[in-house]
């Protein structure tokens, strides 16, 4: 018994070693591209980067009370204008997932009040909420196929309704297993068959 139970331990040991944790890949502030003037016209706002302003996150317009959105850039509020609302402000980035799991990207966003988030051209989500935001408001995960393996654009269009205005968001996905990684479950794989079969005999 004592041989099969170190070989167990040392097998669930091998196997915890190959579990993948989340890296964040677009960290809170970020610097991202932004845009006041609706760039809608051109069919590849949402696919490309370069020649917008850049500045980092969070977006906003709070002076006091903005926990965890003080503002970074300044996104004035809107005109206040009747519904249905209009987006203000766009903002665009790119995010390398080379030596990530494209499976386990996920999203985490806050904003007052609504959004549209793009990953290469495609639309994710949308939402909009009255009030004012929190961290993190909305989350989700990427659809297969939203991604590559590679440089990704992440466009997201904003709107507020008047009053404050805040945005700020994360992206977050689990590495690729180290080959050293993969031999170590390999190897506690093989520990726990060879030791199921002496059990049986047993």
């Amino acid at each position: 018994m004592r041989t099969v139970s170190t070989a167990l331990l040392a097998a669930t040991l091998l196997l915890t070693g190959a579990t993948a944790h989340a890296a964040v890949i677009l960290p809170p502030g970020a610097t991202w591209e932004y845009t006041f003037v609706d760039p809608t016209g051109d069919p590849n706002w949402n696919t490309t980067t370069g020649g917008w302003q850049t500045g980092p996150a969070p977006f906003g317009n709070c002076v006091s009370g903005c926990g965890d959105f003080f503002p970074a850039t300044q996104w004035p509020a809107g005109a206040g204008e009747p519904a249905p609302f209009t987006d203000d402000l766009w903002v665009r980035t790119t995010i390398d997932l080379t030596g990530y799991q494209l499976s386990t990207a996920a999203w985490n966003l806050g904003v007052d009040n609504g959004f549209k988030l793009y990953a290469n051209g495609v639309q994710v989500m949308g939402a909009n909420g009255e009030g004012f935001t929190s961290r993190w408001e909305y989350n989700g995960t990427f659809l297969p196929g939203n991604l590559v393996n590679g440089l990704n654009v992440i466009a997201v269009a904003l709107e507020d309704h008047g009053g404050l205005t805040a945005f700020d968001m994360q992206i977050t996905a689990d590495a690729v297993p180290e080959p050293a990684s993969l031999l170590l479950f390999g190897t506690g794989a093989a520990i726990l068959a060879r030791t199921r079969r002496r059990t049986r005999k047993a």
